[in-house]
């Protein structure tokens, strides 16, 4: 399962094969070795679990979202800056946004995604598009997620999920039990791109928390929309 939080490619594919053929040979071990209890680890928490998390756990119960529509202009919420500054929607009008609403620092995949990211925030500002990083987490976190990055993005709070409510993309007890200082309720990852007057022309509503566009995927989305 580590290979899952290691390697981007399980990043951006539904079926990822090495951990399942991985946990399929164990399962083959033990049941040749026919001992009982080490079996039914192997085939209950080691094959089960892998098998539970990549077709049925990593899955998000998202329906349809008439909010988030391509073509559709962005509802108006407010965020706080790292700083405690209000700010909202309006405040990014005439300007191209990029707004990417991520779990939290407790989330490996959003770990991986942002670095992916900083790797091409450079990029992204040289085609004129304003990033903007929003997660229900405390400024602390956020503040110290900026400061692990490679460059300084901007990053939001979203206080007690108001923006998310807005947005229909509230992840009701997303947060795993165990994960301490974050609450029970998270987002549902979601990126979506405005253009200068708020109009959504590039939206993704993964229903699997693996699964994230690439940058290299939605800077291509944004040359085709502004050509």
């Amino acid at each position: 399962m580590s290979l899952v939080y290691t390697f981007p490619y399980t990043r951006v594919v539904r079926f990822i094969a090495i951990p399942v053929i991985m946990a399929l040979l164990g399962a083959l071990l033990t049941v040749v070795e026919m001992r009982p209890l080490p079996t039914f680890y192997t085939l209950f928490f080691g094959l089960g679990g892998v098998l539970v998390y990549v077709f049925w756990y990593t899955y998000l119960d998202r329906s349809d979202n008439v909010l988030l529509k391509k073509g559709a202009y962005l509802a108006d919420f407010t965020v706080s800056s790292l700083a405690g500054e209000k700010v909202s929607t309006s405040s990014f009008l005439g300007k191209k946004v990029l707004w990417v609403f991520f779990r939290g620092n407790w989330c490996p995949m959003c770990q991986s995604q942002l670095a992916h990211l900083a790797a091409e925030y450079e990029t992204l500002r040289e085609r004129g598009i304003e990033l903007v990083l929003i997660s229900p987490q405390s400024r602390e976190k956020s503040a110290q997620q900026q400061s692990r990055l490679s460059v300084s993005m901007p990053f939001y709070m979203d206080e007690d999920n108001n923006a998310a409510r807005t947005l229909g993309i509230v992840h009701r007890y997303g947060v795993p039990l165990g994960i301490l200082g974050y609450g029970q309720d998270t987002v549902l990852p979601t990126v979506v791109v405005t253009d200068e007057s708020g109009k959504i022309i590039y939206v993704d509503l993964t229903d699997n928390f693996r699964i994230r566009p690439s940058v290299e995927t939605i800077i291509a989305s944004l040359d085709q929309a502004w050509v």
